[in-house]
């Protein structure tokens, strides 16, 4: 899957506008919000779900699930190890990444802000069926001084049932899942005087945590996440590369790693804490999450998740450097999760049998 030769002609052109910084907005806009993506498609296997089980079995404490354990559903936030699209290594730029969703040259140093996620169903494990993710650039916005900028590109990911031949689902039945992603593009060579290093978070939570868990995230956990995402960017396997073109001072911890940390640590809190009744809140579902990247992460750096609730159903999250700074802020929303009703489950597995052939 690969820009064709008119298109990268088209974001040349754009990059070119990016420096009069006069007509560049709204041209660059409009290149890239009408870009046809292609729909990704996925079976959505649980071994996959098992080996990142496996991955984070030694980092998060009280797991979720046990490996290899029965279950139905997806847990909540799996969804980013899945629907990536098959680019061919001679399409991705040299630091690894790829071209679908940049601005062209030169911006093409990659770094994941922030976004949000809708959860309006559970994504189910079943044999053989396919579902499929929907992705659309829905905004770009250049930010900075001129020679400085970055361009900021929110892309919506909706994931789902395939339909039915001919048919017409309901937009809730067919995409449970509802993300958007904030990537930044900076531009190809970082000035000497600033070097991304140098960017730091000093601005603490002004609260205290009711939980919190601290780790050390090694090289072979972000190795292994890389692999699950299909995720070759260099600043996450090359720590030379970090170092001397990029200016970090190690590996930096992937921008969707953290969200999977903050929810699985957090559904964990939740099924431990007991209800004012004595019983388990284990049928308490996340259905909304809001996050934003602060500062960088690093690998054989020290950082703390951290969990407290704000109100009855919204809770903050976050992830603490090792200076104690913020580097990750979410807010999340939850709910009492409702048992589907039987024509509901039935409607599912059909949808999910009939989408059960290679697309």
């Amino acid at each position: 899957m690969s820009i064709t030769h008119t298109q990268w002609k088209r974001l040349a052109e754009c990059a070119k506008l990016v420096g009069r910084h006069a007509v560049s907005l709204s041209h660059l806009k409009q290149e890239m919000t009408s870009r046809k993506l292609p729909e990704l498609y996925d079976d959505c296997s649980k071994i996959r779900s098992d080996l990142l089980d496996a991955t984070l079995h030694d980092v998060l404490p009280h797991q979720e699930y046990s490996v290899g354990e029965t279950r139905t559903f997806m847990p909540q936030s799996y969804h980013l190890i899945y629907f990536h699209p098959a680019t061919r290594l001679s399409s991705l730029f040299p630091d690894g990444t790829d071209p679908l969703h940049s601005p062209g040259m030169p911006f093409t140093r990659r770094m994941w802000a922030g976004g949000d996620i809708t959860f309006e169903g559970r994504l189910p494990f079943k044999n053989s069926a396919f579902l499929r993710c929907k992705e659309s650039i829905k905004d770009v916005e250049i930010k900075g001084n001129e020679g400085d900028e970055k361009i900021f590109v929110t892309i919506e990911r909706r994931i789902g049932w395939m339909p039915k031949s001919g048919k017409q689902s309901h937009p809730n039945v067919d995409d449970p899942v509802v993300e958007n992603r904030k990537l930044v593009f900076l531009r190809d060579r970082p000035r000497p005087l600033d070097m991304p290093s140098s960017a730091t978070n000093t601005m603490k939570h002004p609260h205290e945590p009711q939980a919190r868990h601290t780790f050390i995230p090694s090289p072979a956990l972000l190795f292994r996440f890389s692999a699950l995402t299909f995720n070759a960017h260099a600043i996450h396997l090359d720590k030379k590369y970090c170092q001397e073109v990029e200016g970090y001072r190690n590996l930096l911890v992937h921008g969707p790693l953290t969200v999977v940390l903050m929810l699985q640590y957090l559904t964990a809190y939740l099924q431990r804490r007991r209800r004012p009744d004595g019983k388990s809140q284990d049928q308490v579902v996340i259905t909304f999450v809001t996050y934003r990247n602060l500062a960088p992460l690093y690998a054989e750096e020290k950082m703390t998740l951290c969990v407290r609730q704000k109100e009855s159903h919204l809770w903050e999250t976050w992830i603490k450097g090792p200076d104690g700074g913020l580097a990750v802020r979410a807010s999340v929303r939850t709910a009492e999760e409702e048992p589907p009703m039987r024509e509901d489950r039935e409607k599912q597995n059909g949808i999910a049998e009939e989408s059960s052939h290679q697309p």
